[in-house]
C-alpha cells in the first residue's frame, strides 16, 4: 500500500467521524425537541437550550470535517501525484501540527466535567444542572472523538515516517 492510499485512509476516517458527529448532533437536537414538545418538569425545560445548543456545535463540527476532508482528499491527491516525496514531507508537518490539538481537546473536556461536578455538587440551579449536563455530553464527546483521531493520525504518522525513508 503506497502512502497516498494510507492517505485516504485517514481522510475517509475523518469523514466517517465527521459524519458521526453530524448525526450524533442532530440526535441531541432531536433530544432537545423532544424535551421542548413533552418536557413537563422543571428541569426537562432547562435542559432544552443546553441541548439545542450542542445538537448545533455537534452539527457545525461535524460539518466543517467532511467539507473540508472532502475537498482535501483531490487536493492530496494532485500534490501526492506531482512529487511523492515532497507530499510526504508536508503530511508529516501537518500530522505534527496538529498533534498539539489533543492536549487541548482533552483540556477542554476536562474543564467541561469538572465544571459538571462543580455545578451538580455546589448548586441548586436547575440553569447550572441543564448547563452541567450538556458540557458533560460535549466534554465525553471530545474524548470519544480524540480517541479515534489520535489512533489514526499516529497509524498515518508511522506511514508516512515509513515513507521518507
Amino acid at each position: 500500500m503506497d502512502l497516498f492510499e494510507h492517505t485516504t485512509h485517514w481522510v475517509k476516517g475523518e469523514i466517517f467521524e465527521g459524519s458521526t458527529i453530524i448525526v450524533s448532533g442532530v440526535l441531541t437536537f432531536i433530544v432537545g425537541f423532544l424535551l421542548w414538545q413533552f418536557g413537563t418538569t422543571p428541569n426537562s425545560k432547562t435542559l432544552i437550550i443546553p441541548t439545542f445548543v450542542v445538537g448545533v456545535l455537534f452539527v457545525a463540527m461535524g460539518i466543517s470535517m467532511v467539507y473540508s476532508n472532502n475537498k482535501r482528499l483531490p487536493e492530496m491527491e494532485a500534490a501526492f501525484r506531482q512529487n511523492n516525496t515532497e507530499f510526504a514531507k508536508i503530511e508529516k508537518q501537518r500530522v505534527e501540527d496538529f498533534q498539539i490539538l489533543y492536549p487541548i481537546s482533552l483540556a477542554v473536556s476536562t474543564v467541561c466535567i469538572a465544571l459538571t461536578l462543580i455545578f451538580f455538587w455546589f448548586t441548586k440551579n436547575e440553569t447550572l444542572y441543564a448547563t452541567g449536563i450538556a458540557l458533560s455530553v460535549f466534554g465525553i464527546a471530545l474524548i470519544v472523538i480524540d480517541y479515534f483521531s489520535n489512533e489514526r493520525a499516529a497509524i498515518y504518522y508511522e506511514q508516512i515516517l515509513k515513507n521518507l525513508q
